[in-house]
Parts: C-alpha cells; structure tokens; sequence
C-alpha cells in the first residue's frame, strides 16, 4: 500500500502486490510507487514499484451488485503478475459493455495507479466509490487514494484518505507509512514520526517486511534531522541500513550524519556502501574519478 535521491520526496511506488483471489490473498502492495508509495525515484525506496504491503487488493465477499466473476479474477490476476496494461484493457474491456460495473471501474483505477499514471487512477477510483453499488474493495480505497494523491503533490489531502483507511485497516503498516510521508512531505515532521513508530512496530520481525522496516527507519530518521536532532537521526539510519543494505538514499543518508558528527572515517564508509548498494540494484552511479589523463 507501498510510493521516486531527494531528502524529502519519498520514493513510494505502488510497491509489490498481494491480491486475494477466491479465498487466497495475492494483496497489492505500494510499490508501485506507493504506494509503494514514493520518494520521487530512488531504488532506495522503490518508488518505481508498488506501495502497499499488505492492504488486499480483493476479498472474498459479496459486491452486492453488478459483478462479472471471470472478469474480476483476469484482472486481479493480471495485476498480481505486473500486467497492469493488460489489467486496463480487461478492465475497460468490461466498462464497455456494463458501464454501472463499479468494482471493474475501481480495479482500472489501480491498474492506471500502477502504471504511475495516477490522475486518471484516481478519477477512475472516485467514479467508482461515487457508484451506489458496493464492492469489497471499497473500504480499501482511501489506501490507493492515498498513494494517488501522494503523487500527485497534494500531501494534505493524500494524508485525509491514509487516516481514512487506518479508521477501517488500523494494522497496515503501509498506510502508517503512507501517512507518515504524507505528512513530512507536507512539512510537518512530528506528526510524521507516530506513523513510522507504528510502521516499525507493524513490520518489525516480519522476514517478508524487512525492505518495508528499513524504509519506515530511513523516513523517522529524516523526521529526526528536520527538527534538528542529528544524533537521533543518524541512529535510525543506521537501523534501517541494517534492515536493507540496498537502500542506498539510507546509506547516503547516514554519510551526511556522520560528517556532521565530525567522523569522517564512517561518513566515508558508507559513502563507499551507497555506492556499492546503487551498483548492486543498477541505479545511477556518478562517477567521481577522473578519466585517465585529466592529472
């Protein structure tokens, strides 16, 4: 439910998807960015991926309305499998020929989130939860709202629809993490640091939620160095480099502390972790050396 090295911008892509079909969860999870999520583009946080670690995308439960089985299952199949192109065109497909089908309305909408295209993901997700008829996912809509609107700039209102979700879904950690960037990116880092306190609680221990641990760590962390609290922030950095030594906005991160705590040996170190981290997971990497020749 998750998200984009910028400090402040969180890479939230959609992130990787569980979706429940018939009575097994396969869920989506905002890492699309946000769903996971996103920081505006680093691999540290996924933002080109999904956001949304455990919010279902589907349920086993009675629309109570216009519904096409078969059509349901081929898109949340061809989501879970990344086919979001095909997940729209199935989906439209549908709206073709029952036009009042608000769950495949719904469903087109994360389907275009995925694709990171979120205005129309969001105008598709509204259409469907104005529709009188109900859906199951319904209740999951202000999570994919949320990361919508995330994107789209508007961190205030993205806040309104994670709360929403939280009122319904109080133990998904990505909607914790949701609001918690939200909330930063809306400039007010205390308020951001209860969501990832509870985003650590949520996924700490989980073996399947490390990458997820790491970056709640990161964002406290910078919650901790926009109100001036280096020290702070350099322990949760430091935590969260731990949890995923891929991240490398967190190692970079941690390098900015350290030179500002006078240890330029460590600053160093994982300055030399960053970059190793970005060659592992193929992101640029600026080369600083000079070519052969240049003295």
């Amino acid at each position: 439910m998750s998200l984009p090295v910028n400090l402040r911008l969180p890479p939230i892509r959609l992130k990787d998807a569980f979706l429940l079909l018939g009575t097994a969860f396969l869920g989506l999870s905002a890492s699309l960015t946000g769903c996971g999520e996103g920081d505006g583009g680093s691999v540290g946080d996924d933002s080109g991926k999904v956001v949304g670690t455990s919010t279902p995308l589907s349920e086993n439960s009675d629309s109570g309305g216009l519904v096409d089985a078969e059509t349901v299952t081929r898109i949340l199949a061809e989501l879970q499998a990344g086919g979001f192109e095909r997940a729209e065109a199935v989906a439209l497909a549908r709206l073709e020929s029952a036009p009042t089908d608000a769950r495949a309305r719904f469903l087109l909408g994360v389907a275009r989130q995925k694709q990171k295209r979120y205005s129309a993901g969001l105008a598709a997700m509204d259409e469907a939860c104005a529709s009188a008829v109900a859906f199951p996912e319904r209740r999951h809509a202000g999570h994919f709202r949320g990361w919508c609107l995330f994107y789209l700039g508007r961190p205030d209102e993205a806040a309104e629809a994670f709360e929403a979700h939280l009122a319904v879904s109080p133990e998904e950690a990505d909607s914790h993490f949701g609001l918690g960037v939200s909330r930063l990116e809306a400039g007010d880092p205390e308020a951001a640091r209860s969501s990832f306190e509870r985003a650590i609680e949520l996924n700490d221990g989980r073996a399947d939620r490390r990458r997820d641990l790491a970056k709640a760590w990161i964002r406290l962390g910078d919650t901790w160095w926009e109100t001036d609290r280096p020290d702070e922030a350099r322990a949760a950095y430091h935590k969260g480099v731990i949890q995923h030594a891929d991240h490398y906005e967190g190692w970079e991160k941690l390098a900015r502390a350290l030179d500002r705590a006078g240890d330029a040996v460590k600053a160093e170190r994982a300055r030399n972790e960053a970059r190793n981290a970005r060659l592992r997971v193929g992101a640029f990497v600026e080369d600083e050396r000079p070519e052969q020749g240049d003295g």
